[in-house]
């Protein structure tokens, strides 16, 4: 693993002295399996196949409850807890949540002290030793893909149903021009499908964090934010033998207390600028719109992209792998929106070669295309465009999403 001292700063605009951060050491022992891949793939290694494999990890036993708040007296999260420089995160108290929604009657979201997203979409944090979210590309036609809330595991005896898990939509990835994403993983469904998100990282994919059980992290104590993180870090190290340099806050929620403790745990905040609002799609018995309205988002984005009114910057798209709707929706539009933008991952946007803390994996940015090796294998022991994303959009939701997106993977854990 290599030790790295700090990310790229975002924007020249914004200089900031960086707190320089390590891979984490107390990921260092996690076992990680054998013949998993160890650097980015060969086009030609990367094709369309089945998954022959659905267990769950063969210790998932020995993790916390599928989406549930992993408890804070666990020796390997106090243990982490004693390793973080506490004097590098702020005073902020956790936010109040009532039934899944946060008050904000007593918050100054006009001086906003606490960079809360949720209140005022700030994306720029206060102490100039965190690095700005990464939440737009920044050169115009770039399309950021990302798919949160994988890897999709639909737990039904439906055969209609299951036809849409992993690798549906990977499969579909391949299909359509082997297209690499920006994967955030929820932590309870990497244990409880491994052998998708080995698929996802084989063909090329960034795999980033996305919690444990994607709950509002401004919400948490410290103690309870190190837990959500440590266990899903863990999870994807002992999966694909990565510790991942990226993660992003469930429902945007985040301050500068979350992503502190995030950067000390070595994780960069990536955020969004434009959503698709798919998450809300009515299906499962759960969200409140029709698929009509995600239509109408995305064919203004490419109205917008063609008559030139949208040519500041590129952008980072909110998507999800979360039901037969969110994947049937990314089948309907890809080849249209490949067919108008330059669709790359942020970190290919964003010209972030290395996802990852270990030196192995460098993958290809739009400044920067090496040509790749042959993939190897190592054993080891807002608006339609961002007002969609103020703090009256997303408090009206929250109760919503966080019902209907977690529900994927609770039926293997009791």
């Amino acid at each position: 693993i290599t030790a790295v001292t700090s990310f790229d700063s975002l924007h020249a605009a914004h200089p900031r002295n960086l707190l320089a951060v390590s891979s984490p050491i107390w990921l260092a022992n996690v076992p990680t399996p054998t013949n998993i891949v160890r650097n980015y793939p060969k086009d030609e290694d990367i094709k369309v196949e089945e998954l022959t494999d659905h267990a769950p990890l063969a210790d998932i036993a020995k993790y916390p409850p599928a989406m549930k708040q992993p408890p804070t007296n666990h020796p390997e999260v106090q243990s982490v807890m004693r390793q973080l420089d506490w004097t590098k995160v702020p005073s902020i108290v956790p936010k109040k949540l009532t039934n899944g929604m946060f008050d904000l009657t007593k918050y100054d979201y006009r001086n906003d002290s606490d960079c809360w997203w949720s209140a005022s979409v700030c994306r720029q944090p206060k102490l100039d030793y965190l690095p700005e979210d990464v939440y737009q590309c920044p050169k115009p036609g770039d399309w950021g893909l990302t798919f949160d809330d994988g890897p999709l595991r639909v737990w039904s005896t439906n055969s209609s149903l299951n036809q849409w898990q992993e690798p549906r939509l990977y499969n579909f990835l391949v299909d359509h021009g082997k297209q690499k994403s920006t994967l955030f993983f929820i932590g309870a469904n990497v244990v409880a499908f491994p052998a998708a998100a080995q698929r996802a990282i084989k063909d090329g994919h960034t795999v980033c964090a996305h919690t444990w059980s994607h709950v509002q992290m401004t919400a948490l104590t410290n103690e309870e934010i190190v837990a959500q993180f440590y266990w899903t870090l863990k999870a994807i190290k002992q999966v694909l033998g990565i510790t991942t340099r990226c993660w992003r806050p469930p429902f945007g929620d985040v301050d500068d207390r979350v992503r502190a403790i995030a950067w000390l745990m070595g994780m960069r905040t990536f955020l969004w600028d434009r959503d698709t609002t798919d998450w809300s799609l009515a299906g499962y018995g759960h969200g409140s719109i029709l698929t009509n309205k995600v239509d109408v988002i995305i064919k203004d984005w490419i109205m917008a992209h063609n008559n030139g009114t949208d040519d500041e910057h590129g952008h980072i798209v909110l998507q999800h792998e979360l039901n037969n709707l969110t994947v049937s929706m990314a089948e309907k539009w890809l080849p249209a929106i490949q067919k108008e933008f330059n669709v790359v991952t942020p970190h290919a946007c964003m010209n972030i070669a290395q996802p990852y803390w270990e030196d192995t994996f460098t993958y290809p940015t739009v400044a920067n295309k090496p040509e790749t090796t042959t993939t190897t294998t190592e054993n080891s022991p807002a608006d339609v465009s961002h007002s969609l994303s103020t703090s009256k959009f997303a408090l009206k939701n929250f109760a919503l999403e966080i019902f209907f997106s977690v529900g994927v993977a609770i039926a293997l854990f009791k």
